[in-house]
C-alpha cells in the first residue's frame, strides 16, 4: 500500500491486485481481495493503527520515509536537473519513481532515461512490471524506447541455461516491457549442478573444487558463493575456515579487491559480476520459498524466485556452479537437463531420466523399474550421446570371471583389438540414485582387475561420477569415440568446397593418414602419400564471440595437393559453438583457412581482435565491419575496420561422418 502511494483508502480499493494482471489469468473471475470490500478496508485501518504505534514511539519504517521524501520533494525540491538516467528502474517502487519525476526539470533538450530489465525484477513492491507502462507515471515513451537484447557479461552455455529458466515463466513472458535475451556466441562450458544428500557434503565439494582446481587458475576475489538466505552462507564460511580457505561475508564495507570468495545473499550480488560463481542451497521449500495459500499469489512468490535464480546464474562471467542440499528446487528440473554438466572437467551432462520406452536393452532387462536401471540408462544415453559410441560397441551385464564365479558388469563399452576381437575397453558400475558409491567403486576395481584389455573404468550413481584409469588413479574423464576402435580403422569425411560449390567424400585408414581415397559423385580416385597435402590443425576456434585461439598444433590432415595453389599458406581450424550452422559449419567441424589480410565482402573469415580470433561472414559497411552470425541466435559483431585483423578466409569446410548408431 505504502509503497504504491495508496494514502487514501478509496485509492487502495480501487487498486488491481499484482497477482490479477498477468494476461494468463482469468481476468473476468473474482479476486480473492475484492475491490471496495471489507477485506480492503480492514487491511488498510490496520496500515493505519500500525502508523500510529509506530508514530508513538517516535518510528518510521523503510516506505513511511520514501513517502515523506516525496512529499518533500513535491513542496521544496528547487534544484531541478535536466538529465536524468536511472538505473535498474525495474526494482523501484511507484513512490520512488515519483520521487525522481519531481526532481526532473522539463525542457526542450531535457532527458530522462530508465534503463529496466524485467526478468530481473527481484523485489514484490517493484512497479514497472507485469504490463504497468511508463504513462502510469507520467511519460509517453511511444516510439522512444529502444530494446538491448544482448549480454556481454557472461558464456553462451550459461546464458542459456539461464533464459531455459524464465522460459517456464508465463508471466514473464507476457511482460509488455520483458525483451528475450540474444545469444552472444562466447564460448565457454556449461553450468554445474550437483546434488548433495546434506550441507557437509555440498560444502566439502565447493572446498575441494576450489582448493585442488580453482585456486590453480584463479584469484580468490574472482570466487563468489551465493544463497537465498544468509544462514546457509554462515554455514558455508565455517567449512571454508576448516579448509584455510579466506572468505568475506558480504556487507556495507567489503573489499572487493581483498583476495577472499566472497559470499553473499542472491540479492545482494545483484548489479556484480565474479569468474566464478557457485549457487549453493538450491532446495525444494528453500527457492522457492512459497508461503501465500492462494493460487495467484503464490504464482507471484515463485515467479519473484525464478527471477532471483535467473539474476544469480548470469553473475557469472566464465564457470558457474549450482548446487542443492537436500531434495532439490522444482527450478532444477525447469532448467535444460542437456545444459547442465557433472563437472567442469569431464563431458557427462548432470543425470535426467530416461523414459521407459526409451530404454536400451529391455529384453535383458529383469526390472525395468529397478532404481539403478534409471541410472544405468542415464549413462548409456550419455555414451551415445556426448561420447559419441554406437550402440553395437555397448553392451549390458556383461560377463567377468572372477577366480570360481562369474560376475556381470553393469555396461561394457567394447572395442575390436588389432586382430580384429571385440574386447571390452570401458566398464560401467551402477549404483541407484544417490547411493553410496564405494561400494561400486571396489567393485569396479575387482572386475577390472580380471579384463587386462580393460583401459578405464566409471563408477556412478547419478549425483557423482568416479572414473579410473587401468591402473586405479583417478582422472577426469573417460576418451570419446574413435574411428579406430571400430572393426576396421577407416573413417571418412565431408569435404565442401566452398569456392567451387562442390562436395566430396574422403575415406582414409587412421593408421595412414596420407593416403585417402576421394569419392565425388560416382568417380573414385586414390591419392597416395606423394599427392597429398598436409595441413597442421589448430583448435579451438570459436565460431562466435572470440575466445583465444590455441597455437598448438592439435593433428595433422591431409588432402589432394592438386585441389590448392601450392603457394597459398593453408591451415585447417576446428569450430567450436554453433553460430554459423547457416553456413552449414557446425560444432566440433573444421575449416580449411586460407591466410590472407583481406576478404571480400560477406566472405568467411577468421576475424583476430587482439589475442582472440572468431569466424563469422565478413560485412563492409563505411569504416565499419560487422562480423555476421549464420544463425539468428546470435547478434552481429560491430568493430571499426582498424580493429578487425582478418587471419584469412574459409576455402573448405570438413565434416567428420559418423556411423548411425
Amino acid at each position: 500500500i505504502k509503497s504504491c502511494n495508496y494514502m487514501e483508502i478509496e485509492e487502495y480499493q480501487n487498486a488491481d491486485r499484482l497477482g490479477r494482471m498477468n494476461k494468463s489469468s482469468n481476468e473476468e473471475g473474482p479476486q480473492r481481495l475484492q475491490k471496495n470490500s471489507n477485506t480492503r478496508k480492514a487491511i488498510f485501518e490496520l496500515m493505519l493503527l500500525f502508523n500510529k504505534k509506530l508514530k508513538e514511539k517516535g518510528l518510521i519504517d523503510i516506505k513511511d520515509a520514501a513517502v515523506f521524501a516525496l512529499k518533500e520533494a513535491k513542496q521544496y525540491a528547487d534544484k531541478k536537473y535536466s538529465h536524468i538516467i536511472v538505473d535498474e528502474s525495474q526494482d523501484l517502487t511507484k513512490v520512488q519513481l515519483e520521487f525522481i519525476s519531481c526532481l526532473y526539470q522539463p525542457k526542450e533538450y531535457s532527458s530522462i532515461m530508465f534503463v529496466c530489465d524485467t526478468a530481473q525484477s527481484i523485489y514484490p513492491h517493484s512497479w514497472l512490471v507485469k504490463g504497468r507502462s511508463f504513462t502510469s507515471i507520467g511519460y509517453d515513451m511511444t516510439g522512444k524506447s529502444t530494446s538491448l537484447s544482448k549480454n556481454y557479461r557472461t558464456t553462451t552455455q550459461i546464458s542459456q541455461a539461464a533464459y531455459s529458466l524464465i522460459q517456464n515463466d508465463p508471466v514473464i513472458l507476457e511482460d509488455d516491457n520483458f525483451v528475450a535475451p540474444s545469444l552472444i556466441d562466447r564460448q565457454g562450458t556449461f553450468p554445474v549442478y550437483r546434488a548433495f544428500a546434506n550441507v557437509k557434503q555440498e560444502a566439502e565439494f565447493i572446498a575441494n573444487e576450489i582448493k585442488d582446481y580453482l585456486m590453480k587458475q584463479y584469484e580468490l576475489k574472482d570466487i563468489a558463493v551465493i544463497a537465498k538466505n544468509k544462514s546457509q552462507l554462515i554455514a558455508i564460511k565455517e567449512h571454508f575456515d576448516k579448509h584455510g580457505i579466506t572468505s568475506t561475508i558480504f556487507d556495507s564495507d567489503l573489499d572487493f579487491e581483498e583476495d577472499s570468495a566472497k559470499l553473499l545473499t542472491i540479492h545482494s550480488i545483484k548489479g556484480l559480476e565474479f569468474k566464478v560463481v557457485f549457487i549453493i542451497g538450491l532446495n525444494r521449500n528453500v527457492i522457492p520459498y512459497v508461503t501465500y495459500l492462494e493460487p495467484e499469489d503464490q504464482q507471484v512468490q515463485i515467479t519473484t524466485d525464478r527471477k532471483l535464480l535467473y539474476v544469480g546464474m548470469t553473475r557469472a562471467n566464465e564457470l558457474l556452479y549450482m548446487s542443492s542440499s537436500r531434495a532439490p528446487s522444482q527450478f532444477i528440473r525447469e532448467i535444460d537437463s542437456k545444459l547442465l554438466k557433472l563437472s567442469i572437467r569431464n563431458l557427462i551432462r548432470s543425470f535426467y531420466p530416461i523414459s521407459i520406452e526409451e530404454y536400451c536393452f529391455k529384453h535383458k532387462i529383469h526390472n525395468l523399474f529397478n532404481n539403478e536401471e534409471r541410472v544405468r540408462q542415464w549413462y548409456i544415453k550419455e555414451l551415445q550421446d556426448t561420447y559419441k559410441y554406437p550402440i553395437k560397441l555397448i553392451e549390458i551385464e556383461y560377463p567377468v570371471n572372477s577366480f570360481s564365479k562369474t560376475g556381470a558388469v553393469d555396461i561394457a563399452v567394447c572395442i575390436y583389438g588389432k586382430n580384429g576381437t571385440k574386447v571390452p575397453f570401458i566398464f560401467i558400475e551402477v549404483k541407484a540414485y544417490g547411493t553410496d558409491i564405494e561400494k561400486g567403486v571396489k567393485q569396479l576395481k575387482s572386475y577390472m582387475s580380471n579384463e587386462k584389455t580393460c583401459s578405464y573404468g566409471v563408477a556412478t550413481n547419478g549425483r557423482e561420477v568416479v572414473v579410473l584409469n587401468s591402473v586405479f588413479d583417478i582422472i577426469d574423464d573417460i576418451p570419446s569415440f574413435n574411428s579406430y576402435m571400430l572393426p576396421n580403422s577407416l573413417e571418412n569425411f565431408n569435404y565442401i568446397d566452398i569456392k567451387h560449390g562442390r562436395t566430396c567424400l574422403i575415406e582414409r585408414d587412421v593408421k595412414s593418414k596420407q593416403e585417402i581415397e576421394v569419392t565425388e559423385q560416382q568417380d573414385k580416385k586414390f591419392f597416395s602419400a606423394n599427392d597429398t597435402r598436409q595441413f597442421m590443425v589448430y583448435g579451438n576456434i570459436a565460431a562466435g564471440l572470440p575466445i583465444h585461439m590455441n597455437s598448438s598444433v592439435e593433428d595433422k590432415f591431409y588432402l589432394p595437393a592438386d585441389w590448392f595453389n601450392p603457394n597459398d599458406d593453408l591451415f585447417i581450424l576446428k569450430v567450436r559453438g554453433d553460430s554459423m550452422i547457416g553456413a552449414n559449419i557446425e560444432d566440433g567441424d573444421y575449416v580449411v583457412i586460407k591466410k590472407q589480410e583481406d576478404a571480400g565482402n560477406r566472405d568467411i573469415v577468421a576475424v583476430s581482435l587482439t589475442d582472440d580470433a572468431t569466424l563469422k561472414r565478413f560485412v563492409k559497411m563505411g569504416d565499419s565491419v560487422l562480423l555476421m552470425p549464420e544463425n539468428e541466435k546470435y547478434e552481429p559483431i560491430q568493430i571499426r575496420t582498424e580493429q578487425a585483423r582478418i587471419v584469412g578466409i574459409v576455402c573448405g569446410i570438413i565434416k567428420r561422418v559418423y556411423e548411425h548408431m
